[in-house]
């Protein structure tokens, strides 16, 4: 028979039970991420410098593709979510950014150009200059195709001098024309960095010329060496091709050091200008990383390609649609200075993919608009998947916590714009690596007021809207449910033993 003594164990055990389910249940809730703001910056003092907040915030992350504010600490996003949860986090030194219903992207990236090795072909001198102009313009990255000694030696000197504002990919060419640079590269580790913001990322080689000049600059037997002894030294190989039997020459070499395993280190095909369906097939299949220039073949380009190379071949070119359709790993670009109509923009340039309309305003031609893009997948190419080229989407081109701070206020939203307004949205704002570069001044043909950008205006001081600055749970709650859940056991022990 159960004793008087027995059945008070048997009612201390259950209540043990009961609160230790009850105190483990509470603990692992609060060591979930808070569903109304996403994931916390683990730290004692998570107070923000910037929170960015009545807008959109247009992620690129496919769990959260949109989220209402997004909190900066130092160069790091340290939360994206819901808005009024962001201002727990805020102190009076937390500058609140009002964006009154503006957009704000990741920072854009040029996955290939010229703009800072090439600017004396656009009559720009001061490299200064070209930086200014490429943060107003909402570029935070770019790849720099053609980095030979004398140009590195200049970035270097920039950047050490602390002026190299934006982000730099440096490629190193191994050649040009039919001219061969030697083994100078191999000197350089891949994926060395200079800096937060100079960077080396791989080689260069040319198999050919241009479309119209079609001009092959290399056999089999010399890309195949070219392409074996660099990816043996671990460089990440980036080769301009532009007419189909070229590319066939890079496929066949980079199938040569991948054979079936994959493509780490992600080679890739600038230009990919005319494809053929099997080529388009093969760059899926070996998941080569193609780079194709968004602003080219536009109806300003109408009596350029079909007159000139025939039907044929003009059914063939700018195939971008395409190459997505088939799962092949896009960057967006400009190539610039090597750009028809002088299209500079990142909104530019996606208006140009979305549409094929160039600057002149005609219609585009029928093979034109058969290979325009969404604007999504447009922006995409020109951040997320302009990081995965450089094997850098862990750390930018989404605004994701953890991520760095390289962000663009927009005045309107890409995403939900008609095509024929996408040109005309403005860059409000950039900001990299957690420090604002650029204000758009204000002007009488401003299309959204933006004057909270100014500093003085965003201190939020002693606003009634702001509460006192909350820890987050998920830094200190844990610590004190566990200390409160070892106190009771003691207790429960000690009164059993009684």
């Amino acid at each position: 028979m159960s004793t008087k003594t027995d059945k008070i164990n048997i009612m201390y055990t259950r209540k043990t039970h009961l609160l230790l389910t009850i105190l483990i249940f509470q603990s692992c809730i609060i060591f979930l991420p808070s569903p109304s703001f996403g994931e916390k910056f683990p730290l004692q003092d998570p107070t923000p410098d910037y929170i960015f907040y009545n807008g959109t915030i247009l992620t690129m992350e496919e769990t959260q593709p949109i989220a209402e504010a997004v909190a900066v600490l130092g160069d790091i996003i340290i939360a994206v979510g819901n808005e009024n949860e962001a201002f727990r986090y805020a102190d009076s030194t937390t500058q609140l950014i009002n964006m009154q219903g503006a957009t704000v992207v990741p920072g854009f990236i040029d996955s290939h150009s010229h703009w800072i090795g090439d600017r004396g072909l656009t009559n720009t001198t001061e490299l200064t200059d070209v930086i200014d102009s490429l943060i107003s313009y909402g570029w935070t990255s770019i790849s720099e195709l053609f980095v030979n000694q004398d140009r590195l030696n200049e970035l270097q000197a920039v950047d050490d001098a602390n002026v190299l504002k934006i982000r730099v990919n440096c490629y190193l060419p191994l050649g040009y024309g039919f001219d061969r640079f030697g083994d100078w590269y191999q000197a350089y580790t891949p994926g060395y960095e200079y800096s937060p913001r100079l960077r080396i990322a791989g080689v260069k080689l040319f198999a050919d010329g241009w479309y119209r000049d079609p001009v092959i600059y290399i056999n089999q037997t010399e890309m195949n060496q070219l392409v074996q002894e660099a990816h043996s030294w671990g460089f990440q190989i980036a080769t301009h091709s532009v007419t189909p039997n070229a590319t066939d020459i890079v496929l066949n070499a980079y199938e040569s050091v991948i054979g079936n395993e994959s493509n780490d280190l992600r080679h890739r095909i600038e230009h990919l200008v005319l494809l053929r369906d099997d080529q388009i097939t093969r760059l899926a299949e070996l998941d080569i990383l193609g780079c194709i220039q968004l602003p080219w073949f536009n109806s300003d380009w109408n009596d350029l390609i079909e007159p000139v190379i025939g039907r044929d071949w003009a059914v063939i070119i700018g195939r971008w649609r395409d190459l997505l359709n088939a799962d092949v790993h896009l960057m967006g670009s400009t190539d610039y200075p090597y750009v028809l109509g002088d299209i500079r923009t990142p909104l530019g340039i996606i208006a140009t993919a979305v549409t094929r309309i160039g600057t002149l305003g005609d219609a585009p031609v029928d093979f034109m608009l058969n290979q325009t893009i969404s604007p999504e997948q447009a922006l995409r190419t020109l951040t997320i998947d302009g990081a995965y080229g450089t094997f850098q989407e862990n750390i930018k081109g989404s605004i994701k916590f953890g991520k760095l701070a390289d962000l663009v206020v927009l005045s309107d939203n890409p995403l939900t714009t008609s095509e024929t307004e996408l040109k005309n949205i403005d860059v409000l704002m950039t900001m990299i690596n957690g420090e604002i570069e650029y204000i758009k001044p204000e002007s009488p043909d401003t299309t959204t007021a933006f004057s909270s950008l100014s500093m003085t205006d965003t201190t939020i001081g002693t606003s009634e809207s702001t509460s006192a600055p909350v820890l987050p749970l998920t830094t200190s709650a844990p610590i004190f449910s566990f200390i409160f859940l070892g106190v009771l056991l003691i207790g429960l022990i000690r009164t059993r033993k009684n």
